[in-house]
């Protein structure tokens, strides 16, 4: 049931955190945290869809399950594997950020 577009958040938030190692780290940090911020709005959105109700009757199909908009769904879909692509990618993030913290202050206080 998810949709292709669900992907397009985590796709966009993976390949720009590979290429943000390039660039100065707040690049990196920028972009995690603007991807954790749309994912959060993603799952809003699908909270305040509100959705036609599901009476077979009046639309006209059998099951209710096929009278469901499943619109709001594909939001919260994509905010929530957003937010998971998020916390997946801060995790390397803060364990190298703590590795460099350590080399750079070993070197710092080791005699020359």
């Amino acid at each position: 049931m998810i949709s292709g577009y669900v992907w397009i958040l985590p796709t966009v938030t993976t390949a720009g955190w590979i290429l943000s190692w390039w660039g100065p780290r707040w690049i990196r940090w920028s972009l995690l945290a603007a991807a954790a911020l749309i994912s959060v709005l993603c799952i809003a959105i699908a909270g305040l869809t509100k959705q036609p109700p599901a009476r077979p009757e009046n639309i006209g199909c059998s099951p209710a399950l096929e009278c469901t908009d499943w619109h709001p769904v594909y939001w919260f879909e994509a905010g929530l594997i957003g937010f998971a692509c998020c916390v997946l990618l801060l995790i390397p993030t803060i364990v190298t950020e703590i590795v460099n913290r350590f080399e750079t202050r070993a070197t710092a206080d080791s005699p020359r």
